[in-house]
């Protein structure tokens, strides 16, 4: 058996005491609970509460501040930066995009960066917050390390920056895209290892800069669709980076991490119900769309991961029993009883 099916409020109640034990207050623990559930619900296990036990043993080893003072450095009517005190990067990253969104109601458009924090975890996080102000979201973020090659390369030059856009759709969920700039993000690497599936060939590179299917690979990353990808990637890591007060990928010696968010008021750019009208009827159009031999549907980008959402917040969450048992790992050592039986 490879899975065990949990319950998404236990397991959100689960991750808030790991956070409080481990020294956040009871409303940042709360904070990084509901992201990191929010992000299993929708199967990207990855940046969900697998990731828990390195961001607190990031905590316990004095790396990560279990008590940031968020704090505003800059601001204007549409933009801000935000320090974000060496703590945890969704929380940060939550403060960031709240205050685009209060901007932008205002303003139309407002941008938020966030520099001196950790790691944000899924980036559509943030972006969807957006949607439920009725605006468009975007968030991307700078990783702490290059990772990415650039076209014709053998060294990492860039991170495997994700970006995020929400959309709003009316009643429905929104369209998401959440995306790395690499072929892969380094998660789903680590799922596919896993779940003991062979990684696709020219996903990882060798210290030559050849393709490579070796499962131990490490550290060198093909760009998405060549130099598309390379030149996302980079960009992000500007936006991100330098934009915030940061550094590119390419120039850091520590891991810190920055992100980036912008809100965008749909209706200082158009009436809200005829943008509504034009996406669904565009949406039905989509579904409706002639499918390619061997398939039965046509998606919207992150409708597949809605799915998962919709089934499993009833169902419950099927998670690897590694995943299981690095929780309970942390666990024991912050000494909190696990709900779920092996």
């Amino acid at each position: 058996m490879q899975e065990i099916v949990v319950d998404a409020a236990k397991l959100h109640d689960f991750a808030q005491s790991l956070c409080e034990k481990a020294g956040l207050s009871s409303e940042h623990a709360e904070q990084m609970a509901k992201l990191q559930v929010q992000t299993d619900l929708r199967g990207v296990h990855s940046h969900g509460t697998r990731a828990l036990p390195g961001y607190l043993n990031q905590v316990l080893d004095g790396n990560l501040n279990p008590e940031p003072n968020l704090r505003i450095v800059s601001e204007g009517p549409s933009f801000a930066v935000i320090d974000g005190d060496n703590g945890m990067g969704h929380l940060a990253s939550t403060l960031a995009m709240e205050t685009a969104i209060a901007k932008a109601k205002v303003t139309g458009v407002a941008a938020a960066g966030v520099h001196n924090a950790g790691h944000f975890g899924a980036a559509a996080c943030y972006s969807i917050m957006a949607v439920e102000n009725r605006m468009i979201g975007f968030s991307t973020t700078n990783t702490g390390r290059p990772s990415i090659v650039a076209p014709g390369g053998a060294e990492a030059v860039v991170g495997n920056s994700a970006l995020s856009y929400a959309l709003p759709t009316g009643d429905g969920h929104p369209i998401v895209l959440d995306m790395a700039c690499g072929v892969s993000s380094w998660g789903k690497i680590g799922t596919l290892r896993m779940y003991d599936k062979p990684i696709p060939e020219g996903w990882l590179l060798d210290d030559s800069g050849q393709p490579s299917s070796d499962p131990n690979q490490r550290g060198l990353m093909a760009p998405a669709a060549g130099p598309r990808g390379y030149g996302l990637a980079l960009i992000m890591g500007i936006l991100a980076g330098p934009l915030t007060g940061g550094m590119m990928p390419c120039n850091k010696t520590g891991t810190s991490s920055e992100h980036f968010f912008i809100a965008i008021n749909i209706e200082s750019f158009t009436d809200y119900d005829a943008y509504i009208s034009d996406v669904v009827q565009g949406i039905n159009k989509i579904h409706g769309a002639k499918t390619a031999e061997g398939f039965t549907q046509v998606y919207l980008p992150g409708e597949i991961e809605w799915n998962n959402y919709d089934k499993w917040i009833e169902s419950g969450i099927p998670i690897h029993v590694d995943h299981l048992r690095s929780l309970a790992n942390i666990a024991e050592k912050l000494d909190i009883n696990i709900f779920w039986e092996w």
